[in-house]
């Protein structure tokens, strides 16, 4: 009796999942099991819409109806729980799902927007550092947020629109950084190659003034003041965001 009612629910799940190939189980009837398929589908449909707004604009009907139908049927979910469909969702693009020719920043894309619902439902606790004026920004040790996340992406993700869709990578990287403030928002900085450098080292608890050393022999033909100057500006904005931490002894 468990083997044939476990077999039962196989066949049910088969068939919310693909109902073009596989059958209704036997003894159900067709019209509730319309009910469920319509109602798992419209679920998911509505899931990824509401976290996956900019794709969601950018595809037609039909192809955005099969994508999801695309991944209900092909990709298994590792979580139980449906604020991770979301995040299945990406690991369904990155694995399984063909770069599409006319989207090939699709991936990146997913990505970029997941991360603003992963931030807003992140469950890390975190407190701004307390400085004044006569900190010296330089000398101390610093850590990252656990909310802000440094990405990179080889598509210009963030200006990705209607009448915006690159084709091809860009030259150099695009760095974003990504962080919740103290009131819940999430909120995104663009970063040039420096800055993110910058940010990934001493969020790492490298020595400050060693990274800057490090900047200025990378960059000769900036003066090193200059350089200097810039780091102590960045790093006051990103503690009093929060997004640098005080390293504690």
């Amino acid at each position: 009796m468990a083997n044939q009612f476990q077999e039962t629910q196989y066949q049910f799940a088969a068939y919310i999942r693909d109902p073009e190939h596989q059958p209704i189980p036997d003894q159900l009837e067709s019209r509730r099991m319309a009910i469920y398929r319509d109602l798992f589908f419209n679920n998911i449909d509505s899931t990824l819409s509401s976290a996956f707004p900019v794709i969601r604009q950018l595809m037609n009907e039909n192809d955005w109806l099969a994508l999801v139908r695309s991944f209900m049927k092909n990709h298994f979910c590792q979580s139980p729980r449906f604020v991770d469909v979301s995040k299945e969702f990406i690991e369904y693009l990155n694995q399984q799902h063909d770069v599409n020719e006319t989207m090939p920043f699709l991936q990146e894309l997913a990505h970029y927007e997941w991360v603003e619902l992963a931030l807003s439902i992140a469950e890390e606790e975190w407190q701004c550092s307390e400085i004044d004026e006569k900190t010296n920004v330089l000398a101390m040790s610093y850590q990252g947020s656990p909310l802000a996340w440094l990405l990179s992406f080889q598509f210009p993700v963030h200006q990705i629109c209607d009448d915006f869709q690159p084709t091809t990578p860009s030259e150099q990287p695009h760095y974003l950084l990504v962080y919740r403030n103290k009131t819940d928002d999430v909120k995104f900085i663009e970063l040039n190659g420096l800055s993110a450098h910058l940010f990934e080292q001493i969020s790492q608890g490298e020595d400050v003034e060693s990274v800057i050393d490090v900047i200025a022999k990378a960059m000769p033909q900036l003066d090193y003041q200059l350089i200097k100057n810039g780091a102590k500006e960045l790093i006051t904005d990103w503690l009093s965001k929060g997004i640098l931490l005080v390293r504690q002894a």
